[in-house]
């Protein structure tokens, strides 16, 4: 690799290295799950000292695009190689991470992205989504309503794949049968108050306290892959959040 130039584009050499590792990610030279060469051959490879592909890698895995095992090696980042939870910051009132089972309610039916939609999703004229309603409970009982957009060019046949899954979770269908790892989410939090359509499905009185997650999820070249909303009554579930 040659010696950069600087100014007003410039990137350090270890930036350089990172985005040329990820770039080979999602070309597909590794995969989810796979190890990557030790820092000494990707040193080697690319012409840069062993602590430039060091700090690269270290980027990569403070953003959990890698996992780093002692002595194993460093790990392209899989959700089947992780916890299931990936992503699941709902929790029971004693603070037990739960995650729902298998759905009480699911259907689903495509449709034209909003205009909403169509910016958060980053689609074109005449894209067409999926739209994913289902009801999913915890222990035992309907606890959470979730509609769940996604572009269908992207994941054709998703719902019915989803349906027939042994386990309902989104981003290790997208992962094991679509090749598409997702690795960060942005969402926005706020109270509502159960609608007629939340009492009847949820069980609870009309007006009682919902809390309404919003949830964008983007794959690992940066595209937002999927759309979500969640809804829960706040005596039964809650919101939890780990900043790192």
């Amino acid at each position: 690799m040659a010696e950069p130039i600087q100014g007003p584009g410039f990137h350090p050499l270890y930036l350089q290295v990172k985005e040329l590792l990820i770039q080979r990610v999602l070309s597909g030279d590794w995969k989810p799950g796979e190890v990557l060469p030790s820092e000494t051959k990707l040193a080697v490879e690319y012409q840069v000292s062993q602590g430039t592909v060091r700090k690269a890698i270290e980027e990569m895995a403070a953003e959990h695009l890698v996992v780093r095992h002692q002595g194993k090696g460093t790990f392209v980042s899989a959700r089947a190689t992780e916890s299931p939870m990936h992503f699941f910051s709902i929790v029971t009132p004693d603070d037990r991470i739960t995650e729902p089972g298998k759905a009480i309610h699911f259907d689903w039916f495509e449709d034209s992205p909003s205009e909403q939609e169509r910016r958060e999703l980053r689609l074109g004229e005449g894209d067409v989504i999926y739209r994913i309603h289902r009801i999913r409970p915890v222990d035992g009982e309907p606890a959470l309503i979730e509609h769940i957009c996604l572009p269908c060019a992207r994941f054709r046949g998703f719902p019915e794949k989803m349906r027939t899954a042994v386990r309902m979770n989104a981003y290790l269908l997208m992962e094991k049968e679509f090749g598409i790892l997702v690795v960060r989410a942005d969402e926005w939090l706020d109270a509502i108050s159960a609608s007629a359509e939340d009492s009847a499905r949820l069980g609870v009185a009309q007006g009682t306290p919902l809390m309404r997650v919003k949830r964008i999820s983007y794959a690992l070249d940066g595209t937002p892959v999927e759309s979500r909303i969640m809804r829960f009554p706040t005596h039964r579930l809650r919101y939890r959040n780990t900043l790192r």
